[in-house]
């Protein structure tokens, strides 16, 4: 300790912080062979006469707090959904990272697949899951909660933010009979030179055919084509090994022409918007609805706590 380090003590009380109505528990997926950490928050109401709305959000060691606050609030006004964060029993950023891609990928080439700088070296066993990861969500865990909580089989909800956004439309295209609701944050519709897409004639057709007829929510934050002011520390990281002789100010400016360049490579605006252009123009029974909305002045980060938010109105209040 120096003499301009504060004498810091310790707080009176040490113990973790509780989200409010919430538990988890850890459950072995026979059909994925992975284990989960999954979260649930009951709302401190009565349920309706159908059972509680539910709303099951991928990424659930990130995602789950937030919305299960969120739910917590909408209780004040009268109706709340009963969350379900999916996630993994660790607290490691980077193994989270690395989990979430075999679960919400579908199978693509190795070649096609980017090697990103905060990540471990790509190995094709981690990626391409997303099918086995849909059954686990509907086969064995919304059993599960059925059975331990009084809720609406009709009224279920797939939330997922980036590469699970891009799962959520992959499910919803392959399956849109499988929730009532599909929430698509910012999704990753550049994955796998945007495969993802090719699934929509068939999906048209089971709307048109009136086989299905789910409500769609993307959304996306209008910045996320714009390079942040603030890099991602990782990525500096790497430059600094790469060029540790090489200013800072020169090394700051490469990484930023690299971030424009997968901008514009992703598209992450204009891909959200055209995928909900081309779902509103399918027709089907009128309860199909497809809707989009970009928030002012997010970006990529910032855009996950809006649409856990938007999410949760597009839910209970339609």
């Amino acid at each position: 300790m120096t003499e301009n380090t504060p004498p810091y003590q310790p707080l009176p009380a040490n113990n973790p912080v509780l989200v409010y109505g919430s538990s988890q528990f850890d459950m072995a997926s026979e059909i994925s062979g992975r284990n989960y950490r999954i979260f649930v928050f009951k709302p401190d109401i009565p349920p309706p006469a159908s059972g509680y709305p539910v709303v099951v959000a991928t990424d659930g060691n990130m995602t789950f707090p937030i919305m299960a606050t969120m739910s917590a609030t909408f209780a004040l006004t009268g109706v709340a959904a009963l969350v379900v964060g999916v996630g993994y029993p660790t607290d490691d950023p980077i193994s989270l990272f690395s989990l979430r891609y075999r679960d919400q990928t579908p199978p693509t080439p190795i070649s096609n697949i980017q090697q990103r700088p905060d990540l471990p070296p790509v190995n094709p066993d981690d990626y391409g899951g997303s099918e086995n990861f849909y059954r686990f969500l509907v086969e064995e865990l919304r059993p599960l909660i059925a059975g331990s909580f009084p809720v609406d089989a009709n009224n279920q909800t797939l939330y997922g933010h980036s590469i699970a956004g891009m799962f959520t439309l992959s499910i919803l295209f392959n399956h849109p009979e499988s929730f009532r609701n599909f929430v698509a944050s910012s999704p990753s519709i550049w994955w796998n030179k945007r495969s993802v897409l090719n699934d929509i004639p068939d999906f048209a057709h089971k709307i048109e055919a009136e086989e299905a007829a789910p409500r769609v929510l993307v959304l996306v934050g209008d910045k996320e084509q714009e390079v942040p002011a603030k890099l991602p520390p990782q990525m500096t990281s790497v430059l600094i090994k790469k060029m540790p002789y090489v200013p800072s100010a020169i090394r700051n400016m490469i990484a930023r022409i690299f971030v424009k360049k997968k901008m514009l490579e992703y598209r992450m605006v204009d891909n959200a918007s055209d995928v909900a252009a081309t779902l509103q123009q399918i027709k089907g029974r009128s309860e199909y609805v497809a809707r989009f909305h970009a928030f002012a002045d997010e970006d990529h980060l910032t855009a996950l706590p809006a649409s856990i938010s938007r999410t949760l109105s597009f839910v209970l209040m339609p």
